[in-house]
């Protein structure tokens, strides 16, 4: 099957509790225990208004094996939608990925999240309608409602696991110049109904125009859908820096800090962001808030990632991390 390159960005996550209503269980004991509860794919379907139906669409053969992690694959949206929709009513405990035509209850499927994960760490990779883990940690909070587990198992947040030494490094040594990178791949529904927010959404946008004028110079119909195929491959980088260097005004100064801090917490899936600090050490964002960016393939039809890719990535993220002593397990 052809394939096309798609680039993803693996999030390093944590669920964390109130210490004083925190569960028994572990994070993986939960999730399984509200798989035991609902075994099949249509029983963990969760309404949520931002992105119509979600539920686990693929569990890895290995999901009740408590010495491995937990690897699950997320499917979103209902029928009709622009999205990719799981199939809402499979009864087994996975959804085949068939090569026939769809039954008339489901659209085109697609998992929109792919997750790993262990006692109470989380990694995340996302991929269309479920943009973020924000998405991820809404589902998982409805799952665990659904499957009527206590309600202190819900009362979680999946905060990103941060390299304390690199943020405060950032925070004295201030910031000389910040440079963001990415390519015109701003998908046009990424940004619907979004309200603009902090840089890196402001450089998404600006993205967005770049390739709209770009495909108006072209006029041939055929032409611009394969333009249209190829954003991926066109790169975009603006340097935001001030004038004078070190020697500018303190307010420059502090607000150039301010934006920096801000677009290292702001965790862009779509952006990399590169700080040089007035000393001259170099943080990107994903030094800071643990994540990576992967490359992998995309379906030439279904425009879906192969589970199997994203779950070796996701495991061989955990393995570089554990080798970096940053993996909490």
């Amino acid at each position: 099957m052809r394939r096309r390159p798609a680039t993803k960005t693996l999030h390093y996550v944590r669920a964390v509790y109130n210490q004083e209503n925190a569960p028994p269980e572990n994070f993986t004991e939960l999730v399984r225990q509200a798989l035991r509860v609902l075994p099949s794919v249509g029983d963990t379907k969760v309404g949520i208004s931002s992105l119509g139906v979600v539920g686990v669409r693929q569990r890895h053969p290995d999901h009740e094996n408590p010495e491995r992690p937990l690897l699950l694959a997320i499917g979103a949206g209902a029928p009709d939608e622009r999205m990719g929709t799981f199939g809402t009513d499979v009864a087994a405990d996975h959804d085949d990925d068939l090569p026939e035509a769809p039954p008339e209850d489901r659209a085109f499927k697609l998992a929109d999240a792919f997750l790993l994960i262990e006692h109470q760490e989380l990694l995340v990779c996302t991929d269309g309608g479920m943009r973020g883990y924000g998405s991820v940690e809404r589902y998982l909070r409805g799952l665990f409602d659904r499957a009527n587990l206590s309600p202190a198992a819900s009362a979680f947040e999946l905060l990103p696991a941060s390299n304390q030494e690199k943020r405060r490094t950032l925070e004295q040594e201030g910031v000389k110049e910040i440079t963001l990178k990415g390519t015109l791949f701003a998908a046009t529904q990424d940004l619907e109904g979004q309200d603009p927010g902090g840089f890196t959404e402001l450089f998404r946008r600006f993205r967005k125009r770049c390739q709209d004028y770009l495909a108006e110079e072209v006029e041939d119909e055929q032409e611009r859908e394969a333009l249209a195929a190829h954003w991926g491959s066109i790169n975009v980088t603006t340097t935001i820096m001030p004038a004078g260097g070190t020697r500018a005004e303190p307010v420059v100064h502090s607000s150039l800090d301010s934006a920096g801090l801000e677009m290292v917490d702001e965790i862009p899936d779509d952006s990399e962001v590169v700080i040089l600090t007035r000393s001259g050490n170099t943080i990107r964002t994903g030094d800071v808030v643990l994540k990576k960016k992967v490359r992998l393939r995309r379906k030439e039809l279904q425009n879906d990632l192969d589970v199997y890719e994203v779950w070796d990535a996701l495991k061989e993220f955990r393995v570089e991390l554990r080798q970096r002593g940053a993996w909490q397990r």
